[in-house]
């Protein structure tokens, strides 16, 4: 049974962050975002201090250009004046916990089924190995496959489906390449999410669930190197320097590149250049030789700082920016899936762009894994890059590229502080 309490005004009073008796509380919470992603996060700070007019709310954005957020932040950490509630990211994998509440007590207390009201997928990415849950999610993006059915129909080829695997990705790649120069059409687009695919669609795990090992060096993800490696060397994939001149977006819209990796963040925009041009559909990534669709996930949510002056408020607020509150949910899904299920599966899941819905986003996070290289993790994916480099731009096998930069990422992955 799902037991979910909202705390009155009065459970606050005389706890910490108030000043005396009857005066106002103040919350303070920090966000990161520009543009729609910043006017997203204060509307539904709104909401949220419209729905508690007995907490005074200091709310701070910080862009994340230019490491500002990453700057002011660790240095409020360091001087004890963060926020009650800072935004976090759940691949930093656990650089920041020590400065994330364990929030396991409040769930535990709350009596709170989280599996029962955050979105399918979402919040495992946010324990870390030692079991600590160092906080909420408030959205995610993955990936949907889009393809231009035109061009499908030209070379004679089935659309894909669901249940197509990397192995028949590869074997109808060949049969769209034609023409050269300016006139060549590419099977799939030279997204940035490609090196992450690769890592995982053969099989390949890219280090142990303990951060203990490193596992690039395995057969598995050798094949997803080759995989991708014989993609470009046919022609059916422009490597990462032809690309700079060929944009993405821009190839695939003119009907040059028939598949396109499309994130959440970015449907609504391709969705409009296409427009008209030709006609299109989307499927859920390729199947790993487990049967499993694959995906990547990026994301964020919102931690209580450890050292916040009032826990009871920041709590309150975790729950209802992830899944108590609808209208922050509907602020939320103008930028992503929001954590909170019941939107996420009716309002969000149902915006449609051309002929698919947000619902393939909703489904295709269940399987999906989160970002492989993120914060803690930058240094050692430098190291990942050159491997994926040497095998796309410079023709390298995967197994001379794989003995020649595992030792390197290695070295870099053991000189990680993963917590």
């Amino acid at each position: 049974m799902l037991l979910l309490i909202l705390i009155p005004a009065f459970m606050w009073a005389g706890g910490s962050g108030q000043s005396g008796s009857g005066s106002t509380q103040t919350l303070s919470i920090w966000s990161w975002g520009a543009d729609l992603e910043k006017t997203q996060r204060e509307e539904a700070v709104k909401v949220f201090q419209k729905a508690h007019p007995e907490l005074k709310i200091d709310h701070v954005v910080l862009p994340t250009a230019d490491s500002v957020w990453d700057q002011k932040s660790a240095a409020a950490y360091a001087a004890g004046n963060a926020g009650d509630v800072m935004q976090m990211s759940p691949d930093y994998y656990g650089l920041m916990t020590k400065n994330f509440e364990d929030l396991n007590p409040y769930v535990k207390k709350d009596n709170i089924d989280l599996n029962a009201v955050i979105t399918d997928g979402m919040i495992k990415d946010y324990y870390r190995p030692s079991g600590k849950l160092e906080a909420m999610p408030l959205l995610a993006n993955c990936f949907v496959y889009i393809y231009n059915k035109d061009l499908f129909d030209k070379v004679g080829v089935p659309y894909p489906t669901d249940n197509w695997s990397w192995t028949d990705l590869a074997n109808m790649a060949p049969k769209f390449v034609s023409g050269t120069g300016v006139n060549h059409v590419y099977f799939l687009v030279d997204h940035w999410v490609n090196p992450n695919f690769a890592t995982i669609c053969m099989g390949g795990v890219p280090y142990s669930d303990d951060f203990k090992s490193v596992l690039l060096n395995s057969p598995e993800v050798a094949a997803g190197l080759d995989l991708f490696g014989q993609l470009v060397k046919i022609g059916a994939l422009p490597d990462s320097v032809t690309s700079r001149t060929l944009p993405k977006e821009q190839l695939f819209v003119s009907g040059r590149a028939a598949v396109f990796p499309a994130g959440g963040f970015e449907i609504a925009t391709i969705a409009e250049q296409i427009g008209t041009n030709f006609k299109w559909d989307a499927v859920l990534p390729p199947k790993d030789p487990a049967g499993k669709n694959t995906n990547i996930t990026y994301a964020t949510g919102y931690a209580m700082n450890v050292a916040a002056k009032n826990k009871d408020a920041a709590w309150q607020f975790l729950k209802e920016v992830s899944f108590l509150n609808d209208d922050m949910a509907r602020q939320t899904m103008k930028v992503g899936m929001p954590a909170n299920k019941k939107i996420a599966t009716t309002e969000y899941g149902k915006i449609q762009y051309g002929p698919m819905t947000n619902s393939m986003y909703v489904k295709g996070l269940a399987t999906s894994r989160l970002n492989l290289w993120g914060g803690a993790l930058a240094s050692a994916g430098t190291q990942w890059t050159q491997m994926w480099e040497a095998v796309t731009i410079q023709g390298m096998s995967a197994k001379d590229a794989q003995d020649k930069y595992f030792p390197l990422v290695q070295k870099a992955f053991s000189e990680l502080n993963i917590q």
